[in-house]
């Protein structure tokens, strides 16, 4: 049974965070640092709110960089937050990733041994020990961590994995199960809470509702019922982020409704109005008037990107005048989402081929 077109991009996300933010294909050795603080010094690091702890007493703040990184960095907030308790432990948190992850957005432009530099640096100005050892030892099993679930990620799919909602499925289960492994391989139970806790519960919840969409034993109100049940048992943050969500997709699909029935821009004002201020009326209702032309310029290409192929022209001379015809119609800025569209037709075109 294929899968529900509205559950295309929360699918998309979860291998997207399946696959971690930002790898490098090749990781250089990691430039030496100082001493890091022992395992009992470690295990000490400030566990989730879960878990009582002192109250945090110091907050680092985290303003923009002096001097950037990378000139692409200029004017920018290092990201993150890094806390300490009242004994000067590190606080573990989804904070502390994302000032990880602030750093090594640099990789690819400076290299890993300057991306880590950076942020050994700038913690140096941050933290006191013991703290700063601490979180220097966090980094080194968040960067073998990368290196693992890089190599995980590099794992051939086969055609049927590719290609059936049911293989992909279980492809993605899979995936989750062995990532969740090799995160509880590389961290302590409550950095793995701490880090990655919010994740974990959102891609479980995905493919739960994925799997339940798959079903063929239940009708559409069973379907909604469970579907209203694994949601009652997200954490309330992303229990609420879901239901707005999952609001923005009902009336998306109710705007939708009315421009394909010629209703006018006024009607629609109107519709979402029911459930949006006045701003953000406004704000929808360019973005999807911009949305609606940008298909159609799509819709333009793919028609004649289709004369092209019956016009008896070589493949290169085909392959210069689809480029000419690209910059033509769409603007450099928009040519990443014409070959994201583009590889989703040939996608259909392929799996339209195989069937019987």
């Amino acid at each position: 049974m294929p899968l529900p077109v509205r559950y295309i991009a929360p699918l998309v996300l979860l291998m997207l965070a399946l696959a971690g933010l930002v790898l490098y294909w090749q990781w250089p050795a990691i430039p030496a640092s100082p001493p890091v603080a022992p395992m009992a010094e470690r295990s000490a690091v400030a566990a989730p709110a879960a878990v009582a702890l002192p109250a945090p007493v110091a907050v680092q703040p985290l303003p923009a960089q002096a001097q950037p990184l990378v000139p692409g960095m200029a004017d920018t907030e290092v990201d993150g937050e890094l806390k300490t308790d009242r004994a000067g432990n590190l606080q573990l948190g989804l904070g502390v990733r994302d000032y990880f992850d602030y750093f090594l957005s640099a990789v690819d432009q400076v290299g890993l041994d300057r991306s880590v530099e950076a942020l050994l640096a700038d913690a140096g100005s941050r933290l006191q020990e013991p703290a700063l050892g601490q979180l220097i030892g966090l980094l080194g099993d968040y960067l073998d961590y990368k290196r693992a679930s890089l190599a995980l990620m590099q794992q051939p799919l086969s055609a049927q994995q590719q290609s059936q909602p049911q293989a992909q499925l279980a492809t993605l289960q899979q995936a989750f199960d062995s990532l969740a492994q090799l995160r509880r391989a590389h961290f302590s139970s409550a950095a793995v809470e701490a880090l990655f806790g919010a994740e974990e519960a959102y891609a479980r919840y995905t493919l739960d509702n994925l799997a339940l969409l798959a079903r063929d034993d239940l009708g559409d109100q069973a379907k909604a019922q469970a579907q209203e049940r694994l949601r009652s048992q997200l954490p309330e943050a992303l229990r609420a982020s879901e239901e707005r969500q999952q609001q923005a997709l009902a009336q998306q699909a109710e705007s939708d409704r009315l421009w394909r029935e010629g209703a006018s821009e006024e009607q629609v004002r109107q519709s979402l109005a029911l459930a949006y201020d006045p701003p953000t009326v406004e704000r929808v209702l360019t973005e999807q008037r911009n949305d609606r032309a940008w298909r159609q310029r799509y819709g333009a290409y793919r028609q004649e990107l289709a004369g092209l192929q019956d016009s008896g022209l070589s493949s290169a001379d085909r392959q210069q005048e689809q480029q000419r015809l690209r910059q033509r119609l769409f603007s450099a800025a928009e040519l990443h989402r014409v070959d994201t569209y583009d590889a989703i037709a040939a996608k259909e075109q392929e799996g339209a081929g195989s069937q019987p």
